[in-house]
């Protein structure tokens, strides 16, 4: 009895032995096969709204992925994204068919690489909602050495995005659980936009002060960029000026008068070269024909040109009418300027 016994217990002990060795094995086996399954990451590259909220920064900001991993950039808006750590001139020279031109930088304008490759210090992905509006978005496969990669957008100095790549045994959260993180974080920027642009809609409504409109042109809150004009609609009295100054942040601004029935003009236009390649040229929307405190032109046709962050432009109206007038820059940028008569005393 004690033989068979015993013998009972030898043999359940095997199978346990048996169903533990098989169970390890497959536990070893699904880790490896997780360790090989390589992820997709998405970054969201800014964003747009209908009411000239730009959000100027990557979400997340900062990513971790495996090695091996493939990240999608997708763009909201006209940026790019490099690696590296100094951006470019938006702006440059070049003889385009034997004439010296100012268009935007083809460096960053083109992309270096095909959406997919796998990742090379350097590689641009171009201004995707450009070159790509059917689909604006730029993928790389991140099978590099473990380690700390920064990108930036050129278009926007200042946006910057960090990548971190890491073993397979470094646990990371989840694409879902990035994807919902950075959606909160971007909500969360239109968020407080929404109050900054309050704000300053209640601060340009203050009477004007001597005999010249103060105009803010953009404005700056964190990593959001508002291109609007505060105030949007003002009146001024004949003789009085109007100076438009832009506030610090990102982005560069015009003003440009007057806006036509046919609608804005953009400050760059697209021109393709004899060899069949694509600039975009600064155009006559966006060069200046007129001074800072001069009168506005009798033809009402007056332009700054490109207005970098501070700088300002006064124009002096010397005619009752009403003046509508855009950024050659910001497609959702306009104003309105009514100059009466003053009022008899």
């Amino acid at each position: 009895m004690f033989k068979r016994t015993a013998l009972h217990m030898m043999f359940r002990l095997l199978l346990v032995v048996i169903a533990l060795a098989t169970l390890a094995t497959l536990t070893s086996h699904l880790t490896s096969a997780h360790a090989a399954a390589k992820a997709t990451y998405t970054v969201i590259v800014g964003t747009d709204t209908s009411y000239g909220i730009e959000s100027l920064a990557f979400f997340p900001q900062t990513l971790k992925v495996h090695k091996g991993d493939t990240v999608t950039w997708q763009f909201r808006g006209f940026h790019d994204m490099r690696f590296d750590q100094k951006t470019l001139d938006a702006v440059v020279v070049n003889d385009i068919d034997g004439k010296p031109q100012p268009e935007f930088n083809p460096q960053i304008f083109n992309p270096n690489a095909r959406s997919g490759d796998t990742f090379k210090p350097g590689i641009n992905s171009g201004v995707q909602l450009a070159v790509n509006p059917d689909n604006p978005a730029f993928s790389l496969v991140m099978d590099t050495a473990p380690g700390t990669y920064s990108y930036l957008c050129d278009v926007h100095p200042g946006m910057v995005g960090t990548l971190i790549v890491v073993d397979d045994q470094t646990a990371i959260p989840s694409p879902t659980d990035v994807d919902k993180v950075a959606q909160a974080d971007l909500d969360k920027a239109i968020a407080d936009a929404d109050l900054a642009i309050l704000a300053a809609v209640k601060k340009s409504a203050a009477p004007i002060e001597g005999n010249t409109l103060q105009v803010a042109v953009g404005l700056q809150t964190n990593n959001i960029a508002v291109t609007r004009f505060f105030p949007e609609i003002a009146t001024i009295q004949v003789g009085q000026s109007v100076s438009w100054t832009v506030t610090k942040g990102f982005d560069p601004h015009t003003v440009n008068i007057p806006l036509s029935r046919e609608g804005r003009v953009d400050a760059f236009l697209p021109l393709v070269d004899a060899k069949k390649s694509l600039h975009l040229v600064l155009g006559e929307a966006g060069n200046a024909n007129v001074k800072s405190g001069a009168e506005l032109p009798a033809d009402g046709i007056a332009r700054s040109g490109p207005l970098d962050p501070g700088a300002s432009f006064t124009l002096k109206f010397t005619k009752p009418g009403v003046y509508a007038y855009y950024c050659a820059i910001h497609p959702t940028q306009f104003g309105i300027i009514e100059v009466v008569s003053p009022q008899p005393q």
